[in-house]
């Protein structure tokens, strides 16, 4: 076990599978409700667009081989199928790959799967992306190295994912006022089980908050040998352009960050 394991609380016997179980356990409660909150199911044309650029940017403009971690309910899996590439994509709650089949059919290979414990084979993919996992998972060196193993030579890793622990100031005043307008509007709250959100967040290895240069550094540590900022700030602007102004501010309230990493 790393060291790293041991001062994040991971040492016991159990311990790790526990958090996981629970973070199973509140992401397949949100999963009905999942499509429906801003950020997370693609709602425009121009918000697709964007997903588009950005993977075309990330990996090229050829079809190949991607793996989507921790695919949800299946919009990241939908954006890679609209360029034609051919999506392996896997989660760890079966309530949100239900929800994935039911929207790819037999257009993708969608599988149960833990993200740091891949069965793929050495140097299987050309393109590994995931969004917002990596914020909550438990063993990130042991995820890291997992996905620098199943990536071909040369192969690309794109991280969307964002700090949603720390606020500056005025990402907090953005905050209280995104939070204010969404109770006028009488709009549904973000969380499903705020204690078991609370709860499952105070135990992730980032609970003090993910930022660029930490991934970078660990990425880099990892083996991969170029770790680049990806343009995230386009997809963000095509969800505010087509979002309820609370919504709007909520996207703004946060650090939110891609970081593409290529394999040597």
């Amino acid at each position: 076990m790393s060291d790293s394991s041991i001062s994040n609380g991971l040492s016991e016997p159990g311990a790790n599978y526990s958090l996981k179980e629970e973070i199973r356990t509140y992401w397949s409660a949100r999963a009905a409700s999942f499509d429906s909150q801003v950020g997370h199911a693609i709602k425009s044309a121009a918000e697709l667009a964007a997903f588009q650029s950005l993977f075309r940017q990330s990996f090229g403009a050829e079809p190949c081989e991607v793996l989507d971690l921790a695919c949800g309910t299946g919009e990241i899996t939908r954006a890679l199928l609209s360029l034609g590439h051919k999506v392996t994509a896997i989660d760890f709650s079966e309530e949100m790959l239900a929800r994935a089949r039911a929207k790819h059919g037999d257009q993708a290979r969608i599988l149960a799967g833990d993200a740091e414990r891949l069965l793929d084979d050495d140097g299987t993919y050309d393109a590994l992306v995931t969004r917002h996992l990596v914020w909550t998972l438990t063993d990130p060196e042991a995820a890291f190295a997992e996905w620098f193993r199943v990536l071909k030579p040369g192969g690309r890793l794109l991280v969307i994912d964002g700090d949603w622990i720390n606020r500056s100031w005025l990402q907090g005043l953005i905050n209280r006022a995104a939070t204010f307008l969404r109770e006028r509007a009488g709009a549904a709250p973000h969380a499903a089980d705020r204690a078991a959100f609370d709860s499952i967040t105070k135990r992730f290895f980032f609970r003090d908050g993910l930022s660029f240069e930490r991934l970078g550094t660990m990425l880099r540590q990892a083996g991969f040998a170029r770790v680049e900022a990806a343009d995230y700030a386009q997809v963000v602007r095509a969800q505010q352009r087509s979002a309820a102004l609370h919504d709007a501010l909520r996207l703004a309230s946060s650090t939110r960050f891609a970081v593409l990493a290529t394999k040597s």
